[in-house]
C-alpha cells in the first residue's frame, strides 16, 4: 500500500487527491500499454487490476450514502439501477477519490493512453458517481448519451471503479462489451468482463455498446457497487485559432514573438494548425 494513502487512512496524514494513485505507475501503464488500448476489441478498452488501495475502496464502501441521500432510480424495461452524484453526499474518501480521477494528473494519464487530447472531466459527475444496482437489477446493452448537456461537450471516455468484495460470478453483474454489429452475426464480438473488487475498467465511448443484462443475484443486502467517471472533449469550432485571444500587457512593451504568433492566427488558415497539430501528436507517439 503507498505509505501517504496508508497514513492518511489512519489518521497521521491527511487524504488529498494526489495521495490516491501511484501516478509515476499510471506513467508507466500509458506507456506500455496505449497501443494495447487502441487495438482493444471489440472498441478500444483497458481493463486494470489493484491501482488503489484495498483499505481505501473498502473505506468508500462503508460510506455508500444512505437512503436519504440524493439517489436517482431508473426503473424501466431497459434498466433497473440507482446513481448518486452528489459528491457532497459521499464520505470524505470517496469525495477525495472522485476529485482524484478529475484531476489534471489523471486526465494527462487518460490523454497519453488513448491519445484522445484536450479531455475535460465532468464536476457535476452527470449521471456518473456511485452507481448501485440490486438483486434484480440490470442494464441492458446500450449507447451512452453522447453530450454533456451544462457544458456543451461531446462524451469520449467512461471509467469504471468496481467496488465488489468477494463477488461470485454465479450473482452476475458482468460487463458486457459488444461489437455494432447484430448480436446474431457471425461477425459479432463480444467480451465480458467480471466486476471484481478494485478493478477499472476503461473505454471509449460513444459507439461502444455495453450493459450487464444478466439479472443480478446476489444475496439480499448486497449490491453491484462501481465508481464511476465520464470524461469529454470541446466540439470542434471552425477558425477558433484565429478568434483565439491572447493576454494583453498595457505597459507598452512589445512582444516580438507574441505579436508574430498574433499575426500568425488571422492570417494562416485554421486547416493548416488542426494538420499541425495532428502532426505533432503523430510524432509524440
Amino acid at each position: 500500500m503507498n505509505a501517504s494513502i496508508y497514513g492518511a487512512l489512519q489518521g497521521s496524514a491527511p487524504l488529498i487527491p494526489s495521495s490516491v494513485l501511484d501516478w509515476k505507475a499510471l506513467d508507466d501503464i500509458a506507456a506500455q500499454r496505449r497501443e494495447q488500448y487502441k487495438a482493444g476489441q471489440p472498441f478500444p478498452h483497458l481493463v486494470l487490476d489493484d491501482l488503489f488501495s484495498d483499505a481505501l475502496l473498502d473505506q468508500a464502501i462503508s460510506e455508500l450514502p444512505g437512503a436519504t441521500a440524493n439517489w436517482t432510480t431508473y426503473d424501466t424495461v431497459n434498466e433497473a439501477k440507482q446513481v448518486c452524484s452528489d459528491a457532497a453526499a459521499f464520505g470524505p474518501v470517496a469525495e477525495t477519490i472522485v476529485h482524484a480521477l478529475n484531476s489534471a494528473q489523471f486526465v494527462n494519464f487518460l490523454e497519453k493512453l488513448t491519445g484522445i487530447e484536450g479531455l475535460i472531466p465532468d464536476p457535476h459527475l452527470r449521471a456518473a458517481g456511485y452507481m448501485k444496482v440490486r438483486p434484480g437489477g440490470f442494464l441492458g446493452l446500450h449507447y451512452d448519451f453522447a453530450t454533456q448537456r451544462e457544458l456543451k461537450l461531446d462524451r469520449r471516455i467512461n471509467v469504471l471503479l468496481y467496488l465488489n468484495r468477494d463477488w461470485r460470478s454465479e450473482w452476475g453483474g458482468q460487463l458486457e462489451l459488444h461489437s455494432n454489429d447484430a448480436l446474431d452475426s457471425a461477425k459479432h464480438q463480444e467480451i465480458t468482463v467480471e466486476p471484481l473488487f478494485n478493478r477499472t475498467v476503461i473505454f471509449n465511448t460513444p459507439n461502444a455498446l455495453h450493459g450487464h443484462r444478466r439479472a443480478i443475484q446476489c444475496p439480499s443486502g448486497r449490491a453491484r457497487l462501481c465508481l464511476s467517471w465520464y470524461y469529454y472533449t470541446a466540439p470542434p469550432v471552425p477558425g477558433w485559432a484565429a478568434r483565439a485571444k491572447p493576454v494583453i500587457f498595457r505597459d507598452g512593451k512589445v512582444d516580438p514573438m507574441r505579436s508574430i504568433v498574433t499575426w500568425a492566427n488571422r492570417l494562416v488558415p485554421p486547416i493548416l494548425f488542426d494538420a499541425a497539430r495532428a502532426l505533432r501528436a503523430r510524432v509524440r507517439r
